[in-house]
C-alpha cells in the first residue's frame, strides 16, 4: 500500500468529495460490484458519522435501561455497557477497514472464507438481522413519534416505514450526507438532555438492589446483551467504507468507527441506565418526563422519533448487499423495498406492550452466528490475506468457478461447529443451556462460539480450502494472476 504525502491526500480527498457533492440524491445502481479506484472518494473521519447516527433512536435507550429491572442500579449498568461497547465496536471497526482495500460491502467478503455458495448461509442470517433491526426502528421511531403528534400508530409506522424505503433506495450517498445531520443535530440535543439529568440527579433506582454473585450474574446479562447489540453492527461495516480510496490510512478508518459507534452506544445506554432510575419498574420513555422540561422532552423524543428514520435505511441497503449476495437478480431498489414491507408487516404485527421484551430476545436469538462469523472473517482477513496485501484478484469473489470455490468446508465448518459448541452456554428466554443455568443466565455463547470458531478455520483451512487458498497462503501475486486466467 502506496503513502503520499498528507497534503496530496487532502486535495485529492477534497477533490474526490467536490466530484459528488450535488449528487447525494443520486439513485445508486452500483449493487455488490468491486467499487474501482477512479470512483473512490471520501475522507476516513466519514466513518465516525455514519457510525454514530444510525445508533441515535430509542433501542440504544431501552437496551440501557434493562439494566434496571435487573437490579444492576446505575454504577453496575453503566460499567457493563461501556465495557460491553468497548468489545463490540473494535470488532465493527476491524470490519469496516477491510472496505477501502477489497471495495466491496462486508458480505461478499465471506466468499472467500466460505465459497461463493457457502457464503448464501451468512447473507441470509445477516438479512434476518437487518429486516429485524428496521422494524425496530420502525416501532420505536412510529410510538415516538406517534405520541408526540397524536396521529393513530398504524399510520405513523406507515409513513415511517415509507420515508425509510425512499432513503434507503438511493443508498450510500445520501445515508453519508445524512449521517453527517444526524451525528451533528444530536450531539447538541444529548448534551443538553445529559447535562440537564446530571443536574437533576438520580431517582429511587440508582443503587443496586442485587449483591454479591447476583450481582454479577445480572451484571453479565446486561453485558452479554450490550455486547450483543454493538456487535451486530459489523456485517454493516464495509458496506459504508468501500467507496474509501484503497490508500486510505487503515488505522485512521479503524479509530473513526470505532470510536463513532462506541461514543453513540455508549451515550445511548448510559442515559437508558440514567433515566430508569427515575421510575424502577416503569417505561423508561416516561422517565423523560419525570427529568426534563416539557419542551426539552418533545424536542428529544421528535429527534429520536425522526432518525429511526435513516437508521432503518441503512438496515434496508445493507439488507439489499445481503440479498444481492445470494444471487437474487432484481435491482437494488427492488430489494430496499421488498424488505421495506416485509419489515413494515412485521411491525405492525410485533409492536405491542411486549415489545421491549421481544427486542431482547431478538438480540440474543440472532446474535448467536455473528461472533463466529466475524472470527472466521477476521481470520481470513488479517491472517490468510495479511491485511488485503495477498487477496486474489477481485474477479474471484465474484464467480462460483473463482478460486475461492463454490463450498468452503473449512468456514463453514468453523461457523457451525463454533455455534454448536456454544449452545451449552446460551442463556434467553427461548433456550437457556445447563451452562447457562448454572451462570444464573448469563450468555458467555458469544465468547466461546468466536474462540472455536477462529481455531476451527485455522486448523481446518489448510486440508478443506480450496486450491485458490494455497495461492493465497503462498503470497505468490503472478501465481494468482496465472490461476484465474487460466
Amino acid at each position: 500500500m502506496n503513502d503520499s504525502s498528507p497534503q496530496s491526500d487532502t486535495n485529492l480527498a477534497s477533490t474526490r468529495s467536490a466530484k459528488i457533492k450535488g449528487s447525494a440524491v443520486a439513485l445508486e445502481r452500483h449493487g455488490i460490484a468491486h467499487i474501482p479506484t477512479n470512483r473512490r472518494y471520501g475522507s476516513p473521519r466519514n466513518q465516525f458519522t455514519v457510525r454514530f447516527a444510525p445508533v441515535i433512536y430509542l433501542a440504544g435507550i431501552y437496551l440501557g435501561a434493562s439494566g434496571g429491572p435487573l437490579g444492576l442500579g446505575f454504577t453496575g449498568s453503566v460499567t457493563a455497557i461501556v465495557l460491553a461497547n468497548i468489545l463490540g465496536s473494535i470488532v465493527t471497526g476491524w470490519c469496516a477497514v477491510m472496505g477501502p482495500r477489497l471495495g466491496m460491502p462486508q458480505l461478499p467478503m465471506g466468499r472467500a472464507p466460505f465459497g461463493y455458495f457457502g457464503n448464501y448461509l451468512p447473507a441470509v442470517l445477516s438479512l434476518l438481522i437487518f429486516i429485524g433491526y428496521y422494524s425496530v426502528g420502525t416501532v420505536l421511531g412510529a410510538k415516538s413519534l406517534a405520541g408526540l403528534l397524536n396521529t393513530p400508530y398504524a399510520a405513523t409506522v406507515v409513513v415511517v416505514a415509507a420515508l425509510s424505503i425512499l432513503i434507503g433506495i438511493f443508498g450510500y450517498k445520501i445515508l453519508h450526507a445524512m449521517g453527517k445531520i444526524i451525528t451533528n443535530v444530536s450531539i447538541v440535543v444529548l448534551t443538553v438532555v445529559s447535562i440537564v439529568l446530571i443536574v437533576h440527579g438520580g431517582g429511587p433506582g440508582t443503587e443496586a438492589s442485587v449483591s454479591g454473585v447476583d450481582y454479577w450474574l445480572a451484571w453479565s446479562v446486561l453485558f452479554t446483551a450490550v455486547f450483543g447489540y454493538t456487535a451486530s453492527w459489523a456485517p454493516y461495516a464495509s458496506d459504508y467504507s468501500r467507496y474509501l480510496p484503497e490508500d486510505s490510512k487503515p488505522s485512521s478508518i479503524f479509530a473513526a468507527a470505532t470510536a463513532g459507534l462506541f461514543a453513540s452506544t455508549t451515550w445511548m445506554m448510559c442515559l437508558g441506565a440514567g433515566l430508569i432510575t427515575l421510575i424502577p419498574g416503569g417505561d423508561v420513555i416516561d422517565a423523560f418526563g419525570v427529568a426534563l422540561p416539557d419542551w426539552l422532552r418533545y424536542v428529544v423524543l421528535l429527534t429520536l422519533g425522526l432518525s429511526a428514520i435513516p437508521h432503518n435505511s441503512v438496515n434496508l441497503y445493507s439488507g439489499a448487499m445481503a440479498t444481492l449476495t445470494c444471487d437474487v437478480k432484481l435491482p437494488q431498489w427492488v430489494t430496499v423495498t421488498i424488505a421495506g414491507l416485509v419489515g413494515l408487516v412485521i411491525a405492525l404485527v410485533f409492536g405491542g406492550d411486549q415489545f421491549q421484551a421481544n427486542f431482547l430476545l431478538f438480540l440474543h436469538v440472532v446474535s448467536y452466528y455473528i461472533t463466529p462469523w466475524v472470527a472466521v472473517m477476521l481470520i481470513d482477513y488479517y491472517v490468510v490475506q495479511r491485511g488485503g496485501r495477498n487477496v486474489l484478484p477481485f474477479e474471484n469473489f465474484y464467480t462460483p468457478a473463482g478460486a475461492f470455490g463454490r463450498f468452503n468446508v473449512a468456514g463453514l465448518a468453523a461457523l457451525v461447529v463454533g455455534v454448536v459448541v456454544s449452545v451449552p452456554f446460551m442463556a434467553n428466554d427461548f433456550y437457556t443451556g445447563p451452562i447457562g443455568i448454572s451462570l444464573g443466565g448469563a450468555d458467555l455463547s458469544y465468547f466461546v462460539s468466536a474462540i472455536v470458531a477462529a481455531v476451527v478455520y485455522l486448523a481446518a483451512r489448510r486440508w478443506f480450502a480450496p486450491h485458490g487458498d494455497a495461492v493465497r497462503l503462498a503470497g505468490n501475486p503472478e501465481a494468482s494472476r496465472l490461476e484465474t486466467t487460466n
